[in-house]
């Protein structure tokens, strides 16, 4: 049934008591257009009027034709099906003449817009979603409340950069949709890869759902990372693409819905969010993160952290199953931002340096120029020089003069050295060290498939380089999107067109440079505000122009805004008397016949800087919000009032330069005088004009601007007039209390919510004051303790740790623990923590936190009743508890059925349990207690480890016992040898039953004490042990072959100290040749030697005629014959030993052994020991 009215293209379809409003339209699809049915509410009869009479005026203005073709119909039987067109040229929209127009920008170029309506009331701004049965079946699963996301229709242009399959960089004002686009270009990737890997198409999934075996993924791993600076942001995202995944699969994606709590909003920071980029589990993609979370998982994947340097960080560090959030807490307590900049350094720098700047321009240029532009990666150094520094003041834009860059350096040097003192860091230091690192250690972590990065004038160019290292897809695998008008977070300032520049020196490869410039595609604006109405969006505009005007290069072009919505101009508020106007606004009588005015929750005055902001509160109290342009960043207010911008400015009469803009584009017929603009001079008016676009753009609905004094409003105000954004309206009692907006107690909370989120925790504890609500107000006033605190840590640690535990206490009182802990953690009273996340039962955590404070045995013991069992050993370790370690072993093994944690499998407690047993020995052996060390040695896992640790020790005594209790007397025995305790050795020999090796081993030890008693190697001497040695020696024998026997026994005699005669030697000489006894053989030889020499020096000396003939006188022959097998036994030796200096095989195994024995060694002694004694002593005499 049509609707009455006159253009009749609306219809309503009752059912059950409510009618179903629906209008014809028609839209491009891949191929042809269409007819589609859309439909706009769902209302009571009485309703129908009002909606029929606002889709008059927005049908009213499209043209004749495009209404024919809307209202044409198409039947196939009894139903009326979409009309189809091959090609449609039709215009859709009349243009001011009555004419049509196909595009909105004539439309709104003319002034001549289609709905005229409050920007959360409006039709135009309604997102439609494509009805299908998945849709239909994915509403009917919504049983639970919750809230559900499907994808909605998006408009031609933002389809086109969602299917565009380069590269991309989308530009584009604020509201325009830049994140929309991000989150379905990302969507759209996701169903893609499930198309390709799962085989149908996604209508399909749409109206079925996925059978993916992974319920929290859609198909197999992709790799997409989506980052924002901006925690809210980031958070929404999350929220939005989980919900998306709820609808492709019918509403049950695996994961419970997302809870908009801002109390749970840092807790879910790190849920599913792994430590580092390594090994990323498919499940987590798409990986949506922080650039803070970011940079913490690139350190912990590439080496050894940047934050080791810092001792507490390191302590934290050092706990191997330490959470990503206790590690990140730690961080940013030493991080240096813009308001620990501001209230910890700047007092402290010389006055006459900081005297003229301004401490946010000065942050700005120290991290986004100095230590964060591209031109410090010109060297290897990781800031600029002060030389090329001075350079910059002299390129193509300049914001600050020569000398001023001089003092900034001077600040920024001054900064670097207290930073150092104060053991703290900021975002540049760390970007700078992850650069170094990817230069010189190879990347292990996941390389990302597609990045999509996200108010990415939040950055600097340092920042933005990183994310080359991590992604290879240059081609198809970055989507950039940001303002760079918005260009006023504090230490960020550069264009978007810097980013493609970056893009193409950093990320291309120097073949693809040459090979293809295409890959870098042309920047896509969005130019379509969503937000606001064209009141505001014209005026916002008219600022950017002044900025292209006067520096062309600070920003980008853009195509102007535009809006669907016509509102009221904005308000340039006349006090007609001198009265201050905040004043006469906040002290008249309210309309609700209160005493005084007072502003509601979506009323906002906004101010320069936190002077302004502190000074006003102070003259209106709680009557209205207050907060500085840069605190409204990211927030949006139904009606802003901003206060004394020009009156604060620095710029004062220099405002005046506007009217040399005027006067060359607007051609004032009474021109006024103004001052000749200089780029070094006048470098302030461009952060000032981005500070007014930013503060006009927070406004939806009612924008009025309020002046003290007149004086430098004018300029800017005679532009706006001349060009009709404005209009001036008189500060009246009437004019006030039309201002007025009245807010319930639910609009407040809902505000002081919206501050909480972007940690505004001064204004979200006054609008939780407005809302009566004691719980919020009291978190939102310790939230604000507690980041004071920590901003003040550098300045008085003192009274920081007094604030923290104050924060912690009033969290405390509403039962909030977990952010209570938080505070007592950023204060170190990592003992209270502990206790705290005891009472909460997070037993991981709380062992975690006694483990911090030194408190090992509690630490102990909470680990152990969670069944954390490796890091209870842990605990162990480090408090050296290592009885009460030993003590819990013992008692798991001893439980058959130990119940451990999924986490912590069987195999990984027993190499925990064999890595604490090993410390424990081992420190007791560096406090020289080895039967302590034995204690916790006896209970590794197998012998064969005790055997590891002990040899590599050196602790043969204690395994040779070790063996001796285990049967292994043959073990024993080679442990006792490697000790140097040949008894021993021997004794076990015996006991073993190898009572040959033992007799010889005595033996042995006969021949090389006899040898050295003395320490000269020769001749055979007695000493006091050689008796009983023998007797051992021939007792063991007794138990051997009848031939052993008489070879030990003949040996005995070699050995002998005794003076034998020459026969006699010379028989002994005979028997070792008989019996091939080297040993005899070379003993023999020696002995007949010194016998037949000592006898010729006797001769000699006594002049005793020596005839050859004579009777008792050595003959020649034989001196020879001796002397030549002396001599050939040498030469054996030598042969022997140079055969074991090369590590050849001995051909002499009998020689070998005979230079051991001698030695009173063994196997393995050093060939080279061999050679020098054996030299020495066998040749000597």
């Amino acid at each position: 049934m049509v609707c009455k009215s006159s253009v009749g293209i609306a219809k309503q379809f009752k059912v059950e008591g409510r009618y179903i409003i629906c209008t014809n339209d028609i839209i491009w699809v891949p191929g042809y257009a269409t007819q589609i049915l859309k439909v706009w509410d769902i209302l009571h009869l009485e309703d129908v009027p009002a909606l029929v009479n606002k889709l008059d005026i927005i049908y009213g203005a499209l043209s004749d034709d495009f209404l024919i073709c809307c209202k044409e119909s198409c039947l196939q039987g009894n139903l009326e099906v979409p009309v189809r067109y091959a090609s449609f040229d039709v215009a859709r929209y009349k243009d001011k003449n009555g004419g049509s127009t196909g595009s909105l920008d004539a439309v709104n170029g003319g002034r001549s817009f289609i709905e005229k309506a409050k920007v959360k009331e409006s039709l135009l701004l309604t997102k439609f979603y494509p009805f299908s049965a998945g849709v239909l079946s994915h509403l009917l699963s919504a049983s639970d409340g919750t809230v559900l996301n499907v994808p909605f229709e998006v408009s031609d242009q933002e389809r086109e950069i969602i299917l565009c399959e380069k590269s991309s960089f989308i530009l584009g004002r604020s509201g325009t949709g830049k994140t929309t686009v991000l989150v379905m270009k990302l969507f759209q990737k996701e169903q893609q890869h499930h198309i390709a890997s799962e085989g149908f198409n996604v209508h399909d999934a749409l109206m079925r759902g996925s059978p993916s075996n992974e319920p929290g993924r859609i198909g197999t791993s992709l790799c997409q990372l989506f980052v924002t600076v901006n925690p809210k942001l980031c958070f929404a995202v999350k929220q939005h693409i989980n919900n998306l995944r709820r609808f492709v699969h019918g509403g049950n994606s695996g994961e419970a819905y997302i809870s908009s709590d801002v109390n749970e909003m840092d807790e879910y920071e790190f849920k599913d969010v792994p430590d580092s980029l390594e090994e990323i589990p498919s499940h987590v993609y798409p990986l949506v993160i922080t650039f803070n979370m970011f940079l913490l998982m690139l350190d912990r994947t590439l080496g050894l952290s940047y934050f080791d340097r810092f001792p507490d960080i390191r302590k934290i560090y050092s706990l191997e199953t330490a959470s990503s959030r206790l590690v990140a807490q730690a961080v940013r307590r030493k991080e240096v931002t813009y308001d620990k900049f501001r209230t910890s350094y700047w007092p402290h720098f010389n006055l006459q340096l900081t005297r003229n700047l301004d401490p946010s321009r000065v942050f700005t240029e120290i991290n986004s120029c100095i230590k964060g532009s591209l031109h410090s990666r010109e060297s290897d150094d990781i800031k600029l020089s002060l030389a090329s520094y001075l350079q910059l003041s002299k390129r193509r834009v300049s914001n600050f003069s020569e000398d001023e860059r001089e003092m900034i350096y001077k600040i920024f040097e001054d900064y670097e050295k207290m930073k150092v003192v104060r053991g703290e860091y900021d975002l540049a230091d760390l970007v700078n060290d992850l650069h170094h690192r990817f230069k010189c250690e190879k990347y292990e972590g996941e390389f990302m498939d597609f990045v999509y990065i996200d108010e990415v004038q939040d950055l600097t160019m340092k920042q933005l380089g990183l994310f080359k290292y991590i992604c290879s897809n240059v081609e198809e695998g970055f989507v950039f999107a940001g303002d760079t008008a918005q260009t006023i977070a504090r230490g960020i300032d550069f264009r978007f067109e810097d980013i493609r520049c970056l893009f193409y020196t950093e990320f291309l490869h120097g073949e693809e440079r040459k090979k293809d410039k295409g890959l870098i595609s042309a920047t896509s604006h969005l130019s379509q505000n969503f937000r606001t109405h064209a009141g505001v969006v014209n005026l916002a505009q008219s600022v950017i122009d002044l900025i292209y005007h006067f520096f062309p290069n600070s920003i980008d072009p853009l195509n102007p805004e535009t809006s669907l919505l016509c509102g009221e101009l904005p308000i340039l508020m006349d006090c007609a008397t001198r009265e201050d106007a905040i004043i006469k606004i906040f002290q008249g009588k309210g309309s609700h016949g209160d005493n005084s005015i007072s502003f509601g929750a979506e009323q906002v005055i906004m101010v320069r800087d936190d002077y302004a902001r502190d000074k006003l509160a102070n003259k209106i109290g709680r009557q209205a919000l207050v907060l500085t342009i840069f605190d409204c960043k990211g927030l949006e207010f139904e009606d802003v009032l901003l206060y004394n911008f020009f009156g604060s400015s620095p710029l004062k009469e220099q405002w005046r330069l506007i009217y040399e803009y005027m006067n060359e584009k607007l051609c004032l017929l009474d021109p006024e005088t103004f001052p000749s603009f200089t780029n070094a001079k006048h470098d302030v008016l461009c952060y000032e004009l981005k500070q007014l676009y930013v503060a006009i753009t927070r406004t939806r609905q009612r924008l009025w601007i309020c002046e003290d004094r007149d004086g430098f409003l004018s300029p800017m105000a005679d532009y706006w007039q001349k060009l009709n954004l404005v209009q001036v309206e008189i500060l009246d009692d009437s004019f006030v209390q039309a201002m007025q907006v009245a807010s319930s107690l639910e609009d407040w909370k809902w505000r002081g919510m919206k501050m909480l989120e972007v940690r505004n925790y001064k204004a979200a504890t006054q609008c939780f004051e407005r809302a009566r609500d004691f719980y919020w107000e009291k978190f939102a006033r310790a939230s604000d303790l507690k980041e004071t605190a920590n901003n003040w840590r550098g300045l008085r640690l003192d009274k920081s740790l007094e604030m923290l535990r104050e924060a912690a206490e009033i969290f405390e009182s509403i039962k909030n623990i977990k952010k209570a802990i938080e505070c007592y953690i950023d204060a170190e009273d990592y003992q209270k923590a502990g206790e705290l996340y005891q009472v909460e039962s997070d037993l991981k955590r709380a062992g975690e936190c006694f483990t911090l404070a030194g408190c090992y045995k509690l630490a102990a013991e909470v680990y152990a009743e969670g069944y954390y069992l490796c890091d209870c050993l842990y605990a162990c370790s480090e408090g050296k508890l290592f009885d009460l370690g030993l003590r819990y072993i013992r008692s798991w093994k001893q439980q058959k059925s130990l119940s451990c944690k999924p986490t912590q499998k069987r195999i990984d407690l027993n190499a925990s349990e064999q890595e604490f047993l090993r410390s424990c020995a081992l420190a007791s052996f560096k406090q020289q207690n080895k039967p302590a060390m034995m204690k916790y040695v006896k209970d590794f896992s197998s012998l064969e480890s005790m055997r590891t640790f002990l040899e590599k020790l050196g602790c043969f005594g204690e395994l040779s016992e070790l063996e001796l209790e285990n049967g292994n007397l043959l073990e024993a025995a080679k442990s006792a040898r490697q000790m140097g305790n040949i008894f021993l050795e021997a004794d076990i020999l015996g006991k073993a039953g190898n009572c040959d090796d033992a007799s010889q081993l005595y033996l042995a030890s006969v021949f090389a004490g006899s040898l050295w008693a003395d320490g000269k190697g020769w001749p055979l001497k007695e000493f006091p042990l050689k008796k009983d040695l023998l007797s051992k020696a021939k007792a063991y024998a007794c138990n051997c072959s009848r031939h052993f026997n008489e070879v030990i026994c003949e040996n005995m005699k070699f050995l002998s100290s005794a003076k034998f005669d020459l026969r006699e030697l010379e028989r002994q000489l005979a028997l070792s040749l008989r019996k091939k006894n080297l040993r005899g053989q070379i003993l023999s030889a020696r002995r007949i030697l010194d016998r037949l020499l000592a006898n010729d020096v006797l001769m000699h000396k006594s002049g005793i005629n020596r005839s050859i003939s004579s009777l008792n006188m050595t003959t020649t022959k034989k001196l020879i014959r001796h002397w030549d097998f002396w001599k050939q036994e040498i030469e054996t030796i030598f042969k022997c030993l140079d055969s074991l200096k090369d590590k050849r095989s001995c051909d002499f195994p009998e020689h070998e052994r005979f230079c051991l024995e001698y030695l009173g060694g063994e196997n393995g002694l050093s060939v080279w020991m061999l050679i020098i004694f054996c030299s020495i002593q066998m040749l000597n005499g």
